[in-house]
């Protein structure tokens, strides 16, 4: 009764938090887009967004965005040295921060409201202004080479960036957008404030805003500190994504406790009619992949599917396992189920249930809000991410079954781990889904 009453009171809190929440608009102040969804948070989230992602460089300045963006919040402005500028984020609670991925990057601002006019001080500055001080570059550096490097010796990490670059290669998704350690070594703090003075550009940015305060304050910031930015043509990229309609393997072998395997599988675009069919219908693989590999077959700890949402998407299926060739038979199993059954009544009014609730729950902060109408935005429109419980109560059983079958045709699968147990699976790999 007491776990009722707790879940019961935690419905309640997530319910009323978003009916709480306004409506999302948008507008334009002086050539920049802006976003903005009002709540009665006190928390404010700021995003300024840079389209773009690994399309805006070549692959040997991988990592190039991602770090000119984090020294922007990091290495001192013209107004304010990197220590005067980490003090008073500091003394306000203020956190920002800067980081790029595939297809955007941005700098973000969250503090609590009553410190928004100090707080939005320190990011116009950082986007406006930044210096790119020397001495604090080498040091950001340094701290990505250790993530870099980190990266590669986490087996989770690493056989997910070799199925990315297996299933994208010959593309840009083929660069990692945190970089090399070879090409970040070669990054100098002229060539970042360079790069960023190229991206520095009204047409290519938005801004997102939610919390607590009123249109006409946030008009009136945006007009005063960022509309004498630079305004030049941009046309935001567009991708023709791969279609895997065959099966291919990418082996690397390390010697580990356990082996780790990836299949890449193709997916719809964001903004496709097809789009939430179909991750429902990966959300129910997932479920499928946990019961059968885990829970009757005890061949992974933790297997399970999950849609990436990109200007170029992909759906990925990952395991751990000591016993790879029947791993991946079981995987193949899995999707032949998938294709070739359809969700009860039942089944689907829980799916959606969950997945809703799912969303209410990390829709909590402000940050989250910003992050998820920022992405929205970027992979074809922001009121995706606004109207997705009403798109998600709308699929039918048969949507999802017909998403599932249309997309999933093929596979490129990654494998880390023993090289004598990848030649035995070696068939497995190649098994046709049907």
């Amino acid at each position: 009764m007491k776990r009722y009453i707790t879940l019961t009171i935690s419905l309640f809190f997530i319910a009323f938090a978003a009916f709480a929440q306004r409506t999302a608009t948008s507008f334009d102040v002086d050539g920049i887009k802006v976003i903005f969804k009002p709540t009665v948070k006190n928390v404010i989230s700021v995003r300024v967004f840079y389209r773009g992602g690994v399309a805006n460089y070549p692959a040997d300045k991988a990592g190039i965005e991602d770090i000119a963006l984090e020294a922007a919040g990091q290495c001192g402005t013209q107004k304010y040295s990197a220590d005067v500028f980490r003090d008073r984020t500091d003394k306000f609670g203020v956190v920002i921060s800067g980081e790029s991925d595939y297809d955007y990057g941005d700098i973000t601002l969250d503090c609590v409201s009553k410190y928004f006019n100090e707080s939005w001080d320190l990011l116009t500055e950082a986007v406006t202004r930044p210096v790119f001080d020397e001495g604090e570059v080498e040091q950001l550096k340094s701290k990505a080479i250790a993530r870099i490097r980190q990266s590669e010796s986490d087996p989770d990490d690493h056989i997910r960036q070799l199925a990315i670059a297996n299933a994208f290669a010959g593309t840009p998704y083929a660069t990692d957008p945190k970089g090399t350690e070879e090409a970040v070594n070669k990054l100098t703090a002229a060539g970042l404030k360079s790069y960023y003075s190229s991206i520095l550009n009204k047409n290519q940015m938005f801004i997102v805003v939610a919390g607590n305060i009123s249109k006409d304050e946030l008009i009136s910031k945006v007009r005063a500190s960022f509309g004498s930015l630079p305004s030049r043509p941009y046309t935001p990229v567009t991708y023709d994504p791969p279609l895997w309609n065959d099966y291919k393997v990418l082996t690397e072998k390390r010697d580990l406790q356990t082996n780790y395997i990836n299949g890449v599988m193709n997916a719809p675009p964001v903004n496709s009619a097809d789009f939430f069919a179909y991750r429902l219908g990966i959300s129910v693989l997932s479920g499928e992949l946990f019961g059968e590999l885990r829970t009757r077959l005890h061949l992974s700890y933790d297997p399970g599917a999950e849609t990436v949402n990109q200007l170029m998407p992909f759906a990925i299926m990952s395991v751990s396992t000591s016993s790879p060739k029947e791993a991946v038979r079981a995987m193949t199993e899995a999707l032949n189920l998938e294709r070739n059954s359809r969700v009860t009544p039942e089944g689907l009014t829980e799916l959606k249930s969950s997945y809703i609730t799912s969303y209410f729950m990390k829709e909590q902060s402000s940050s989250a809000i910003t992050g998820s109408l920022g992405e929205a935005e970027v992979l074809g429109g922001w009121e995706t991410a606004e109207n997705l419980p009403d798109l998600v109560n709308k699929v039918t059983a048969e949507q999802i079954s017909g998403a599932i079958n249309k997309y999933i045709a093929g596979l490129r699968w990654a494998y880390l781990g023993n090289a004598d147990q990848a030649n035995e699976a070696e068939g497995a790999f190649s098994k046709k889904v049907r």
